[in-house]
């Protein structure tokens, strides 16, 4: 699905790299770390969006090389997705 077909746009209201240590624990199972991410955004992402997105740099014990809510998008809780 591209943008167009969708009649939106994406605009990246902020960026946040971590240069030492994690925020959280960044688990092997992409659930888990989609579910302490979503806890993360809740707690300390001021920023308003309607959907954040981690990339961890970590492998996933999963054939899955990430995960996201479906029917999410600006939810707090559910707009949000992990990938590998």
């Amino acid at each position: 699905i591209y943008k167009e077909q969708l009649n939106t746009r994406i605009v990246l209201v902020a960026m946040e790299t971590w240069a030492t240590d994690n925020k959280f624990t960044i688990s092997e199972n992409p659930l888990v770390t989609l579910r302490e991410f979503m806890k993360y955004r809740r707690d300390f992402i001021r920023e308003k969006s309607d959907a954040v997105h981690l990339f961890s740099g970590s492998r996933f014990q999963s054939s899955r090389s990430g995960i996201a809510h479906t029917g999410g998008i600006c939810s707090l809780l559910k707009g949000g997705g992990v990938n590998e």
